[in-house]
């Protein structure tokens, strides 16, 4: 199990996790050497070396993985939302394609206009952020998918999507009216407009950054509020949660350092989403992390960076193996995870795609859970696989049909 402490609350010891990405933007002191905490000396070390947090590997009792351990405590909440008929996958795809292509326009529009001084055109972004809250209600797993098979050449537009997308599935998750999950995209959209203020250098610096460049990271989520307000008509909820987006549970975040439910709501669904994003979203400088292990590491946050139930809804409403995750079968074949099982999230509907050599062969979609329900094949996921490490390019498997 991993958890995220703080440089004081280390001890001897204590194992730190080696992690396959960096995310200095969430966390720019994160102190990242794998291995044991042998001494005292050692701690005082890494403080001095201006570190704050590190995440570290907890004893467990049970050989139960990371992912199987959050499957039952999220199996234990009492409440679960009620099922809800979706728009078939192979259907609502290629509609929400072209979603996420509009928005990529509309992405780069808001950024230019915000570089060049101008109004951004609010009312297209409600546009655009109503076709992604529409099939977001029809089949959430179509934004997900693509949120993850986003190439990083875009990155910059591409994150703003989706953590709109994000964030718009989850809530319409929670159950929030059409009206809000509109405010909530748009608020997605828009969340990092406040970095076209901030010197190129420093966002796209590759390297740690200095005490004096992370305070001027730290007052983007105030420009991005302040530029939207000479548009005029934004809602006030909008905006709240542009400027909170970075704002942490234990109230160590910024601009503002508000704690707990001090946070407004969308921004606490902002901070989720974003994180997610950026952990699994590969960049120019770094690697992404499995969304799985992402999830495991977002857990680790709990109570620190967010709030206990509400990462843990987040993980079961995107499934322990997220939609567009490719992962490996107990029989060595390879599939692409198609749609989401929030009540059993090890058991998602998936696209076999791959033999155990790796070779495309024709598609069978398989619903794991109806399989198990029938004692038909037993299939399992054992693993997350990573496509980058094989340069498999799962796009085209959205849409294919064998």
């Amino acid at each position: 199990m991993i958890k995220k402490v703080h440089i004081e609350d280390l001890q001897p010891g204590m194992e730190i996790v080696k992690l396959s990405s960096e995310i200095w933007e969430h966390l720019p002191f994160l102190y990242t050497e794998p291995g044991i905490i042998k001494s005292k000396n050692q701690i005082s070390s890494i403080r001095e070396n201006g570190y704050l947090h590190a995440f570290i590997k907890l004893d467990n009792s049970s050989s139960e993985s990371d992912e199987k351990r959050l499957d039952r405590l999220i199996s234990q909440r009492e409440h679960t939302p009620p099922q809800k008929i979706r728009t078939p996958f192979s259907q609502e795809i290629e509609v929400a394609q072209k979603t996420y292509k509009k928005a990529m326009v509309q992405a780069k529009r808001i950024v230019n206009d915000a570089k060049l001084g101008r109004k951004v055109d609010y009312e297209a972004t409600i546009d655009t952020v109503g076709s992604i809250v529409d099939s977001a209600v029809r089949n959430p797993d179509t934004l997900l998918c693509l949120s993850k098979l986003s190439s990083y050449d875009a990155y910059t537009y591409a994150h703003s999507i989706n953590v709109a997308a994000i964030s718009v599935v989850f809530g319409e998750y929670l159950g929030l009216a059409r009206h809000e999950l509109i405010h909530l995209g748009a608020a997605g959209m828009m969340h990092d407009l406040g970095k076209t203020a901030i010197p190129a250098r420093i966002i796209s610096k590759r390297g740690r950054l200095t005490e004096n460049e992370f305070d001027e990271v730290r007052r983007h989520p105030q420009h991005g509020c302040d530029i939207l307000k000479r548009h005029g008509k934004i809602p006030e909820e909008v905006l709240a949660a542009v400027q909170g987006h970075h704002e942490k549970y234990n109230g160590s975040g910024y601009p503002r350092k508000l704690s707990k439910k001090d946070i407004p709501g969308f921004a606490r669904i902002l901070c989720l989403a974003d994180v997610y994003d950026a952990l699994t979203s590969d960049r120019s400088y770094k690697e992404a992390i499995l969304p799985n292990k992402a999830l495991a590491i977002m857990y680790g946050m709990r109570d620190q960076d967010f709030d206990t139930q509400e990462v843990q809804l987040f993980i079961k409403c995107l499934g322990i193996f997220p939609s567009g995750s490719l992962v490996k079968l107990n029989t060595g074949f390879y599939g692409l995870v198609y749609e989401s099982n929030p009540t059993l999230p090890l058991m998602p509907k998936i696209k076999i795609i791959l033999d155990e050599d790796l070779r495309p062969i024709p598609a069978k979609l398989v619903d794991l859970a109806a399989e198990q329900a029938v004692g038909k094949d037993n299939l399992e996921i054992l693993e997350c696989a990573d496509p980058s490490a094989y340069k498999i390019n799962l796009r085209p498997y959205l849409t294919r049909k064998g």
